[in-house]
């Protein structure tokens, strides 16, 4: 008898194919919208966080556990070559950088600006040569080599070649600096950091400040950053004397806004869900308005109450189940297109690196949330069902039977 219901629920579906077509039509484009939009906020949040990792924060710092506090130069990474060797072995890290550093003062004939000066190495690889947009790396052939971010050389008013005072403390707590040739200018996603942000040789930073061959910080890129607080554990054993700094620690607001991601993600869908709600419902409960006489027919002649809601139970998923499928399939191709080419922003850009964005947006959605989606819209068939189906159970078959005479 089950199964008898089902085939008439849905035939019934199909009995007006305009209105069924268009709650359809209104499941699929809300089941892709909401998809879609929750595979771009997801995107957004991942490559902002990539961002940070990449250029400001990285997964675990590791430094002497006074320097971040004034950045007093004194207090470099003890025994360092020991360390960098230890974590090399680590399987868990997958890249190493490391940075002499000073805070400091910017000056040019125009104007002046508060800096942080990164001492790197030429040899390694770091992701600032990743944003260069004129000139090259400093290397340690040049004489005193500096890269400046864009809004930082505006601001000064240099260019390429262009000279530059940088004034700093070095380990005697003396203020001293030095004369920068700007061989290279960069263009991050952040305007903050693009201001405030020089590199130069290490070997030139040492030399100025009082130092050797010691660094200051050690930035570690691991497997996955969501373990990092496992790892610094771990680290804070073999190396205590060491302050060592998850990207949590470090940044919280990229750590909520990364805990966020995902209550996003449902938060946009269960919108949308929830207006498809109430659209189905209020076609559904038009159908059963209109099949009174039908309804109340079916009752009088001996199909008992549960057959009876059944019957718009079944009709109601049905109609949203058509729609559902396609639309995550469409939501599916759509992400897997803008997943690769990226959605290009950049008429925007000015707006989103004032806050650490990028300007090109790669949407992406874990697998395991088409089956959340999935199982959501499950649930909104349900409850959409509930109440036409509940009204069926209102009708009274002898009045049904007047109305027909």
């Amino acid at each position: 008898m089950i199964k008898n219901i089902i085939k008439i629920g849905w035939k019934n579906v199909w009995r007006n194919p305009t209105r069924s077509g268009v709650v359809i039509t209104a499941v699929l484009l809300g089941t892709w919208a909401g998809v879609f939009l929750s595979a771009f906020f997801t995107g957004m949040i991942q490559g902002y966080l990539d961002n940070q990792f990449d250029l400001t924060v990285p997964h675990i710092e590791i430094s002497h556990p006074e320097f971040e506090d004034l950045y007093n130069p004194e207090y470099f990474v003890p025994e360092d070559q020991n360390v960098l060797y230890n974590l090399s072995q680590k399987s868990f890290v997958t890249d190493i950088s490391t940075q002499s550093l000073a805070s400091g003062l910017a000056q040019s004939a125009r104007n002046n600006y508060g800096v942080t000066i990164r001492g790197i190495h030429p040899d390694s690889t770091y992701s600032i040569a990743n944003y260069l947009e004129n000139g090259s790396m400093p290397t340690t052939q040049q004489r005193n080599p500096v890269i400046i971010g864009s809004k930082l050389a505006n601001r000064l008013g240099l260019k390429l070649e262009s000279k530059m005072v940088l004034n700093f403390q070095d380990t005697e707590g003396d203020i001293t600096g030095g004369a920068f040739q700007v061989v290279g200018i960069f263009d991050s996603f952040s305007t903050v950091f693009d201001k405030s942000n020089v590199f130069v040789t290490r070997q030139d930073l040492n030399r100025i400040i009082g130092l050797n061959r010691q660094i200051h910080t050690i930035h570690l890129r691991l497997s996955d950053f969501r373990k990092a607080d496992l790892h610094a554990n771990q680290l804070r054993k073999e190396f205590p004397n060491l302050k060592i700094t998850t990207w949590g620690e470090a940044a919280p607001e990229l750590k909520y806004t990364y805990e966020m991601t995902d209550l996003m993600m449902y938060i946009v869908m269960i919108i949308i869900i929830i207006a498809l709600v109430f659209s189905i419902i209020n076609t559904m409960l038009m159908a059963v308005l209109e099949r009174t006489r039908e309804l109340g027919m079916l009752r009088a002649v001996g199909m008992n109450k549960t057959r009876v809601f059944s019957m718009v139970v079944y009709e109601t998923i049905f109609l949203t189940m058509v729609g559902a499928p396609v639309g995550l399939f469409l939501s599916w191709l759509t992400i897997s297109y803008y997943g690769n080419t990226g959605i290009d922003l950049s008429a925007f850009a000015e707006g989103m690196n004032a806050y650490g964005f990028g300007t090109v947006i790669y949407p992406s959605l874990p697998p395991i949330y088409y089956l959340n989606i999935t199982l959501l819209i499950g649930l909104a068939a349900l409850l959409s069902a509930m109440y036409p189906a509940w009204k069926t159970l209102q009708l009274n078959p002898v009045e049904a039977i007047q109305k027909m005479n």
